[in-house]
């Protein structure tokens, strides 16, 4: 197992624990259940925690596809790498909100709906930024994606990897 597998695993975990978060966030407020708020802080503070795993196992991983495919653009590594630091701190934001949130809700404290609100948006915020990482990583190894025009050449037996052609 090396960097680059950890980060195809690791990199997941902010994207889809912020979206539920969101998602469950919104359901908590609908129905002004405390719960539902609590568990998507929950997810919150697990997509912060994973950030930092997404961009501590991205550096590892940017110098193994940069020897494996050396064709590769760095500006495609590099503009992935710069979203994604700026993901990890809309993602520490949110997350740390959530913390704070879960000893204020549900005490009756002055401030509770107002920085349920700000969670909210900093929680729109982070999901957004986090999926414009997710698509500029999808340029680094899927161009099928993100190229209207590219073709995608069947395996051939003699080798292992997959051919792409624009």
């Amino acid at each position: 197992m090396n960097d680059a597998f950890l980060h195809l695993i690791v990199n997941h975990l902010p994207v889809f624990s912020m979206l539920f978060g969101l998602l469950i966030l919104i359901w908590g407020l609908i129905k002004s259940n405390t719960a539902f708020k609590k568990l998507a802080m929950v997810f919150f503070i697990v997509g912060a925690v994973g950030s930092y795993a997404a961009v501590e196992t991205g550096e590892g991983a940017e110098d193994i596809i940069e020897d494996y495919v050396p064709s590769l653009s760095h500006d495609v590594i590099h503009n992935h790498e710069e979203a994604a630091e700026i993901a990890m701190w809309f993602s520490y934001v949110t997350g740390g909100l959530a913390l704070l949130g879960l000893f204020i809700t549900g005490k009756n404290i002055r401030y509770e709906k107002v920085l349920t609100g700000v969670l909210l948006v900093a929680a729109l915020a982070a999901v957004g930024m986090l999926i414009y990482t997710a698509y500029e990583g999808g340029k680094i190894r899927h161009p099928e994606a993100h190229e209207p025009s590219a073709y995608i050449a069947p395996v051939n037996e003699s080798y292992s990897t997959i051919e792409v052609y624009a």
